[in-house]
């Protein structure tokens, strides 16, 4: 394998991905996988077309491995046992299933694929289509060989009667020991019926096989039995003896007829076995994208991770290889490096997790120019390498006479002979083990040379100057991976843009290193050095700051949009109110019509009766029917007051910029800071903009208007209430109207408390009172009023 591929350990996770396969051409396949081999855009058309089909019919494509048969029917002297028979009996029913289900597949060509040139599934739905159909075979196997893979003679014509005369021969010649034993029991050390050199005998005591006579066919070890044959039973032997060499010959015979009829298939075997590799491998990539909870990303121009993990660094990944659970949880790795500046210098403490950032990136290009799903968001995205050079670890070695700087710079002199324009270069701790001025300079010389190059390179480092020529560099940047100044601990997170320390003496300090030696290489520190510190530490106080505000930014808008889901129901509630209350004006006015309809035919009526009498007084009579009128109107006005009260056009309040304001409805105050004819804008205390008409406000004093400083719960005295509802002796059907008019009144009047009086009774009426109540935008709560001024008998309404 590709050294470069190796140092990612490419070559574990490939043969991670190769054991989801189930046949042995499947797993080739995929082992001998890399990010150049011409077929990664097959593979991974074969995958997401695959799995499309495969979620709406689960089983579709069924594989079960023929391996070990078909190695046993490549040999030309290859017996087939049970096992193997049963292989290719379930090996070939679940390719013609397959065969089957990709011939079935109909998938649009993609645009690019030239005239009559296959790719992706149409390429296997062809092959599928060109192949015989091994279903014919298939079902000769299933009715000739049980499910253990046995031959079952029953089911093959010409050995059923020669089963049944063997058998007929066998129970004869058992009936006939039978009786034998059960004559002369006293013969035997056990009564046994036992085979020797195929015949049927017993084991007779030597001291007395005169009690049963015949022929002797073996004696045991010791002596004391012999297995002997009686005499009656030797013709029975003779008879069972040819039938069963009969049948065996017959047996043979048709399965020797059978194996040569397989190999007269063989070729057709190994287009079989290509296609059931084929969509192995397809599967298998399936069930490593499930395994890791990958994609398979984008091809774009720039390189783009979100949410990527390190694959061998998942629990399902780690488990499935049989390494240890990592103690932490996996930190995901987040970067975004356009064209235009394809340089990445990575900084900050030891053990942070740097050398994981160039792996994970190389080994996911790697994955994703392979066909292969990577664990990362969707939008992640790879652009096309022409290749990738890795110098990653300690090629120290004392056989090759190479210290680490030596191997480190013969890797470098190898990447810089072979990087092309938009490869992948990846160098790991660049200008270590030599001195640390003349280790960066070469270091910067290498990086300004790849850079010339065209190519990306991502390079983590220690060394302070090739952060900072980084800085001044407009194709390359910094990024850190994140310390945890308090516990002094990495947290594994890429902060791109922003370079960082080594935290070498920090570190060195949590570890237990005496305090004087930290001063005294606090004090070594050149002014340089430690200039260089101080303003890493004001970039990460700015950086944290900025993120605090961001967080804070981030907050404010939940909490405007959770305000403008309320004000939305708050509007809806009073459309909803508005359109109820013009209904129920408009049953009260109907109510009053007809009650006045009716009273006054009635009146005229009994008028022109008493006309009629004898002895009538004209005088007295319009006396009474102005009365009777008078009365009529008192009642219906007593009935419309609150409904005209309600709809009395109001003034509009004479407010200016600046003046405040509360709106009569929603119970919102604030400040106006708008005003345009009718239309006002409204701000609140927490920086809403309420936009309303004029009418639907009302003045308050600047005094009034403050911000909420949190919830708080008032003792309310009787002199605080400045409204009381008694509805005593009221029917609890007949009080919303007027439960709703006395809190719209309430509220509107700018009230800070009131109470609805209802008693305790059987309960009704205070259950309609909380109900009429519940849900209304104005009402801040609804409890019971303290004990004297009327406790549960009377309902205390808080407003907002």
């Amino acid at each position: 394998m590709n050294p470069e591929l190796e140092s990612l350990e490419f070559g574990t996770v490939l043969g991670l991905i190769a054991s989801f396969a189930r046949t042995a051409g499947g797993r080739a396949l995929l082992a001998d996988a890399h990010p150049w081999d011409g077929r990664a855009g097959l593979r991974r058309l074969h995958q997401m077309e695959l799995e499309a089909a495969w979620r709406l019919e689960p089983g579709r494509f069924p594989v079960q491995p023929m391996d070990e048969a078909f190695d046993q029917l490549l040999h030309p002297t290859g017996w087939l046992e049970p096992a193997h028979w049963r292989q290719f009996r379930d090996g070939l029913r679940a390719m013609a299933t397959l065969r089957a289900s990709l011939a079935g597949l109909d998938w649009p060509e993609p645009e690019s694929a030239p005239e009559g040139v296959h790719l992706g599934i149409d390429r296997l739905r062809v092959t599928a289509e060109l192949l015989p159909d091994p279903s014919p075979l298939a079902e000769k196997l299933a009715k000739s060989f049980d499910v253990d893979g046995n031959l079952d003679p029953m089911r093959v014509p010409g050995l059923a009667e020669l089963h049944r005369e063997r058998a007929a021969a066998f129970q004869s010649v058992q009936a006939k020991l039978q009786k034998a034993l059960r004559a002369s029991p006293d013969a035997f050390f056990e009564l046994a019926i036992v085979e020797r050199n195929g015949r049927y005998c017993l084991p007779v005591r030597s001291d007395r096989r005169s009690l049963v006579g015949g022929l002797i066919l073996d004696r045991s070890g010791s002596g004391a039995t012999v297995f002997m044959e009686p005499m009656d039973a030797v013709p029975l032997n003779n008879a069972f003896v040819e039938a069963d060499a009969a049948y065996r010959e017959a047996v043979v015979a048709f399965l020797r007829a059978l194996l040569a009829e397989l190999r007269s298939q063989l070729n057709d075997f190994i287009r079989w076995r290509e296609l059931q590799a084929a969509a192995d491998a397809a599967l298998a990539c399936l069930r490593w994208g499930a395994v890791c909870g990958g994609i398979l990303s984008d091809c774009g121009a720039r390189l783009c991770l979100l949410e990527a993990k390190h694959p061998l660094l998942l629990a399902a990944v780690r488990e499935g290889l049989g390494l240890e659970a990592l103690p932490h949880a996996v930190v995901p790795l987040n970067l975004v490096m356009e064209a235009d500046r394809p340089g990445l210098i990575v900084s900050g403490s030891n053990t942070g997790g740097k050398t994981v950032v160039l792996k994970t990136v190389g080994l996911l290009w790697s994955l994703a120019a392979s066909g292969f799903a990577v664990p990362a968001a969707a939008g992640s995205a790879f652009p096309a390498l022409p290749s990738l050079h890795a110098d990653i670890g300690d090629h120290q070695t004392l056989v090759g006479s190479l210290s680490t700087f030596s191997s480190h710079v013969v890797h470098l002199k190898a990447i810089l002979a072979d990087a092309q324009e938009g490869g992948l270069v990846l160098l790991d701790e660049l200008g270590t083990g030599t001195d640390p001025k003349e280790g960066a300079a070469l270091g910067i010389a290498v990086l300004y040379a790849l850079s010339r190059r065209g190519a990306w390179v991502l390079c983590s480092t220690h060394l302070g100057d090739i952060s900072r020529w980084a800085l001044r560099h407009q194709k390359f940047q910094n990024a850190s991976v994140q310390f945890d100044e308090e516990k002094l601990a990495p947290t594994y997170r890429l902060l791109v843009g922003q370079p960082g320390q080594s935290r070498a003496l920090a570190i060195a300090a949590r570890l237990g290193l005496a305090k004087p030696i930290l001063e005294k290489a606090e004090s070594v520190l050149g002014e340089r050095e430690r200039d260089w510190r101080e303003f890493l530490q004001e970039l990460e106080a700015e950086r944290l700051r900025l993120v605090e505000e961001s967080e804070q930014l981030a907050t404010m808008l939940r909490r405007a949009e959770h305000d403008k889901d309320i004000l939305a129901q708050r509007e809806m509630k009073l459309r909803e109110d508005q359109e109820r209350f013009a209904r129920e004006a408009q049953d009260r006015v109907q109510r009053v019509l007809d009650f006045l309809d009716h009273e006054g035919k009635r009146l005229v009526k009994e008028l022109k009766q008493q006309a009629k009498a004898p002895g009538a007084n004209p005088d007295r009579l319009g006396s009474d029917a102005n009365e009777r009128v008078r009365t009529l109107q008192q009642v219906a006005a007593a009935e419309l007051s609150p409904l005209s009260k309600t709809l009395k056009p109001s003034k509009p309040a004479e407010l200016q910029v600046d003046d405040h304001a509360r709106h009569k409805g929603l119970g919102v105050e604030g400040r106006v800071v708008e005003r345009k004819g009718d239309r006002v804008v409204l701000l609140t205390p927490n920086g809403r903009r309420l936009e309303c008409r004029l009418g639907e406000l009302s003045p308050i004093g600047a005094k009034e208007v403050e911000k909420p400083k949190g919830r708080v719960r008032v003792q309310v005295e009787a002199e605080d209430i400045q409204d009381e509802l008694n509805l005593i002796g009221r029917a609890s059907d007949e009080v919303d109207s007027e439960i709703y008019r006395f809190v719209e009144r309430c509220v509107g009047g700018g009230a800070r408390f009131a109470r609805i009086v209802h008693g305790h009774g059987t309960g009704k009426l205070k259950m309609a009172v909380r109900g009429a109540l519940k849900g209304h935008p104005g009402i801040a709560r609804v409890e019971d009023a303290p004990q004297a001024q009327g406790g549960a008998g009377a309902t205390l309404i808080t407003f907002r």
